[in-house]
This record gives structure tokens, sequence and C-alpha cells, in this order.
């Protein structure tokens, strides 16, 4: 199974693949946000990719429509829309960030 190291948090999660990020760290009782539920609605589970990006899903439709394609192109994606297949670094914002794309 492949692990997200959640490189500002010190937190490495072993995940299922056929779950997206959001679910599996629901599922663990990792801090996220989330208002939307998982609908690429409200882009408060973006994270940002440091090491691995090959090792995730390809960005899909949704990813680009929330957060724009500026920041897919700096590494940013939604945890919701995203399902890891290998090893991936991240960084999830502070829970108190607020997000306006």
């Amino acid at each position: 199974m492949p692990e997200i190291h959640i490189s500002n948090r010190g937190i490495n999660v072993t995940v299922n693949p056929a779950f997206s990020l959001l679910n599996n760290y629901l599922m663990q009782n990792i801090p996220i946000q989330t208002l939307c539920g998982g609908k690429a609605a409200c882009g408060r589970c973006r994270f940002r990719v440091i090491d691995g990006a090959s090792g995730l899903s390809p960005v899909r439709p949704a990813e680009i429509f929330r957060l724009g394609e500026a920041l897919i192109a700096t590494g940013w994606r939604l945890s919701c829309q995203s399902h890891a297949l290998r090893d991936v670094t991240i960084e999830l914002p502070n829970l108190d960030e607020e997000f306006a794309p």
C-alpha cells in the first residue's frame, strides 16, 4: 500500500489507492478541512506535492476548475480528487488557513 508523508505535520499515512486521499484521511482521523464532502467544490482539502507527483492519479478537470492552472503548476492538488498509487510527500495547509481560489 502507498504511503503519504505529510512533511509539515510529521505524519505518515498508509492509504488505500481505491479511495481518494480525502477519504483515506477521514477514515484514519487525520485532520483535514472539507466543507463539500469531496465534491471539489470548496477547495479546502488542497495539498502541495513536495515529492513523488508521478505517484498520484492524473489531475482531474474539477481540480483545474477549483484551483486554476497556476496553482496546479506549482504542485497544488485536491485530496478529494487524488488517489495515491505510490509513495508521495506532501504538505497540508494549516487547519486555520482560509482559501479563496
